[in-house]
């Protein structure tokens, strides 16, 4: 029987939502082609980072309190619930955090493209 808390339903919400929003921007997706369409587009790329960035540390924070929760056995074996929470927030974690960095590699080609064609 599988057990899902609060935290993690609250988790598969954000996550959700987040990436609703960039699948609706997929499907209105437009090619930038002024500086400002390059800036905006930059700022959109910061912003998925911070989100994939939170994302990342609530799976941190996720798999820290259900360890605590679920603590090894007195005999010291590992508890097979925690190993498996720590092995979907690892993968996650993972994730999340190679999205961040691309979204941030994005951000950062998208200024630079934009401060080229402004001349700077």
């Amino acid at each position: 029987r599988t057990h899902i808390t609060r935290g993690a339903v609250a988790g598969a919400l954000v996550l959700t939502f987040t990436l609703g929003a960039g699948v609706a921007l997929a499907e209105e997706a437009k090619v930038p082609v002024t500086a400002a369409d390059h800036m905006a587009m930059a700022k959109s790329y910061q912003e998925k980072a911070k989100a994939w960035r939170a994302e990342a540390a609530y799976h941190k924070d996720m798999a820290t309190a259900y360890a605590k929760e679920h603590p090894d056995r007195k005999s010291g074996a590992r508890n097979r619930w925690t190993v498996e929470m720590e092995k979907h927030c690892k993968a996650i974690i993972k994730d999340a955090e190679k999205l961040a960095a691309d979204a941030e590699w994005a951000a950062k080609f998208h200024e630079m493209h934009a401060r080229e064609m402004e001349g700077k």
